[in-house]
């Protein structure tokens, strides 16, 4: 259990008062997801009305292992303008040249079921990112499909991205543009209108697609205070992209500045133990202070980044 972005409320009062309702979510996960959206909706209002926060999200994390984590975000009413500070879009109604965006879905319904029944044993991609990858004989005509018409719509994709008024729509253009072949420093930079996108989906693909660009090359030019803008978002999947992008940098890419901006969320994520995202900022905190200390050691983390912080 991790609550974050807030003091005022803890995981143990939580527990405490809706330990009940936690563990019928979590059947309800499994059996009926219906009523799980609903009855996480109604525990959402509940937290909300004990301070009146600006957001709050309950969402049930559940690892590649089968574990099973709460994380609920958190924005204090004095935190909003700052962490809630998304990109206005004047959307556009735009039209699905060649059939893209429905291809998209169709292979991204098979894929997944393919790989949910275990035919998928080849995940290695051909492009910048894959989802499950075009290794199965009934994947391989979508590949081909996306490699020749993606280029041909390069242009459509570029506005679908940022003026979509579909925010599915907009996530999955993110994904299509990898199969344009243009360079990683382009698509970079096409997809930073996206990063501070009002749907954390658009957000999570798009800042997906530029970790896996920075791990290739962590020379890109990048725009890393947007990403530090994404650490302090409250989504867990926001702090989890901006998290491996930053883990891909080495520290000589950040300014004191931005240092400043990135330790105390760094620390707070470290404290709650906010589900795998903790291993990340351990590693993010031992690149820019060279110091080794383990992940539990929070006093020595806290001690050192008081001291970095004094320091003009």
């Amino acid at each position: 259990m991790t609550v974050f972005g807030t003091d005022l409320l803890t995981s143990e009062q939580v527990k405490f008062d809706y330990g009940a309702k936690l563990d019928e979510l979590i059947e309800l996960y499994e059996s009926n997801r219906d009523n799980y959206e609903e009855k996480k909706n109604q525990l959402e209002k509940e937290l909300n009305n004990k301070k009146q926060f600006s957001y709050v999200n309950v969402k049930l994390f559940v690892s590649y292992r089968g574990t099973k984590d709460f994380i609920i975000d958190i924005v204090e009413k004095k935190d909003a303008n700052r962490r809630l500070n998304y990109r206005e879009i004047i959307t556009k109604k735009l039209n699905d040249p060649d059939g893209l965006l429905k291809k998209w879905e169709e292979y991204a319904l098979l894929s997944k079921e393919l790989y949910d029944k275990g035919e998928i044993a080849d995940m290695s991609c051909p492009v910048v990112h894959c989802t499950w990858g075009f290794n199965h004989i009934q994947l391989n005509p979508f590949l081909e499909f996306f490699n020749r018409y993606a280029p041909k719509n390069i242009d459509y994709l570029k506005e679908l991205l940022v003026y979509g008024d579909n925010e599915t729509y907009r996530s999955n253009a993110a994904f299509l543009l990898v199969h344009t072949n243009i360079e990683s420093q382009e698509l970079v930079q096409i997809l930073e209108p996206a990063i501070d996108d009002p749907s954390s989906l658009v957000r999570n693909n798009s800042m997906r697609l530029i970790y896996y660009a920075v791990r290739e090359n962590n020379s890109l030019d990048i725009p890393i205070d947007k990403v530090i803008d994404v650490l302090d978002f409250p989504s867990f999947t926001d702090r989890n992209k901006a998290l491996v992008v930053l883990r891909s940098l080495p520290s000589s890419r950040f300014s004191k500045s931005q240092l400043d901006r990135i330790i105390p969320i760094l620390l707070e994520i470290l404290d709650k133990k906010d589900a795998h995202n903790y291993k990340n900022a351990h590693t993010v905190l031992k690149n820019i202070s060279s110091n080794d200390f383990e992940v539990d050691d929070i006093d020595s983390w806290k001690n050192w980044s008081f001291n970095f912080i004094q320091k003009n």
